[in-house]
């Protein structure tokens, strides 16, 4: 539990200005310096949730890493890509080990519930994140962002193949923080898996035009939804809406697998010189 610190005494004081620098460090994603400074102060108090959150923090922030690595800088494949794809595994597994006990340490602390939930997602378990962020949502003063609780808890739905539920709660996300770019793209979805191609592609346009979406960190969303309004302009028959979706998602993060689907799902769309 202490990751190899020594027995020390318990001290609240030390544990939390530890706990504090941990932050900070995590803030600069400086991972290694934010597990070291948590593991102190947990050491300094064994029973202090927020040390623990952190710490599963570092290590959840290390899968993202990962998952960045392997589907973002460049769409690995083999035995590269099964090395990340571990690696990632590995991560999001201690990384809940810790957010568990948070919660059983600190019932109310509702982040960690809700990034548990994030991850039980990214392991297929949609009926456990959905329970995970309803107990959540049952302390939404504890959480960092309830739209985006909820536009998770959406996409559980979603991945549980509910779109009925999964339209419900993102369309509760969008009310809580309108023009959020996740539960806008995921609404996308949710209409493009339904056939309502129109409704789904003013979805992907949003995120596409909304000044909120243009920064360098939403990169990633903005090449899907270009992937999926480009796959949504093809059932249409609108090629030429088509064509320019593909090729603004070529431009984006061009090692990335998305930019792989573009290429590959939008081959036959030609150029518009043809």
């Amino acid at each position: 539990m202490l990751s190899g610190c020594p027995s020390v005494e318990q001290n609240p004081k030390k544990s939390n200005d530890r706990l504090d620098i941990a932050k900070d460090f995590l803030s600069k994603h400086q991972l290694e310096a934010a597990e070291n400074e948590a593991n102190k102060a947990i050491a300094f108090l064994q029973s202090n949730d927020e040390a623990f959150y952190v710490r599963g923090a570092v290590n959840y922030v290390r899968a993202g890493d990962a998952k960045k690595q392997l589907e973002i800088d460049g769409c690995l494949t083999g035995v590269d890509a099964e090395a990340i794809a571990r690696e990632m595994d590995e991560r999001l597994v201690a990384a809940n080990k810790d957010f568990v006990h948070a919660t059983e340490l600190a019932p109310t602390l509702s982040e960690a519930w809700a990034i548990q939930g994030v991850v039980a997602t990214l392991q297929g378990a949609s009926d456990d994140a959905i329970r995970l962020f309803g107990k959540a949502l049952e302390n939404p003063a504890r959480l960092t962002s309830v739209g985006l609780t909820r536009a998770n808890l959406g996409w559980a739905y979603f991945q549980k193949g509910d779109m009925v539920a999964a339209a419900k709660e993102l369309l509760l996300a969008v009310q809580f923080q309108p023009g959020m770019c996740v539960a806008t793209y995921r609404l996308g979805r949710v209409y493009f898996e339904r056939k309502e191609w129109e409704k789904a592609a003013e979805q992907f346009q949003d995120v596409r035009d909304q000044p909120d979406c243009q920064a360098a960190a939403q990169s990633s969303l903005q090449q899907e939804a270009r992937l999926y309004l480009m796959k949504t302009r093809i059932e249409q028959g609108l090629t030429g809406d088509a064509r320019a979706a593909r090729d603004a998602c070529l431009s984006i993060l061009p090692k990335s697998c998305f930019a792989a689907q573009c290429r590959s799902e939008g081959a036959s769309l030609g150029s518009d010189a043809e």
